[in-house]
């Protein structure tokens, strides 16, 4: 599917990251039903486009979550699950840059667990 005049920064987002390499050890997690704080690559910085993007300060853009326990589920590769569209809500430090994020529907119950969501 084309989407014409779409701009959007995708996060994939895998919040156990035991299986995964060294360097990709993101601090990602929900501190409540509606609020995920998510850390950037390091070469992320405040001022560049991504940061701009993040931040809501680059026009048209929007910014959408998707989430995945692990990297694997019975050998292959686990699927991620649409959390919605994020709001910017703060963010702290530069190269990375730890940013909190408003959900717009609180992770159902059924997940909390899952994805280890605090409250």
């Amino acid at each position: 599917m084309v989407l014409k005049g779409v701009r959007a920064m995708i996060l994939l987002v895998t919040m156990d990251k035991g299986s995964m390499s060294v360097g990709s050890h993101y601090a990602d997690q929900f501190a409540s039903p509606t609020r995920f704080v998510w850390q950037t690559k390091t070469s992320t910085r405040r001022d560049d486009l991504r940061g701009r993007i993040i931040s809501g300060a680059e026009p048209g853009w929007t910014v959408h979550l998707f989430l995945r326990k692990s990297k694997l589920r019975d050998g292959r590769a686990a699927p991620f699950r649409y959390a919605g569209p994020v709001q910017f809500a703060g963010w702290e430090g530069d190269a990375p840059i730890s940013v909190q994020w408003d959900i717009a529907e609180p992770v159902p119950p059924q997940l909390r667990e899952l994805y280890g969501v605090q409250g």
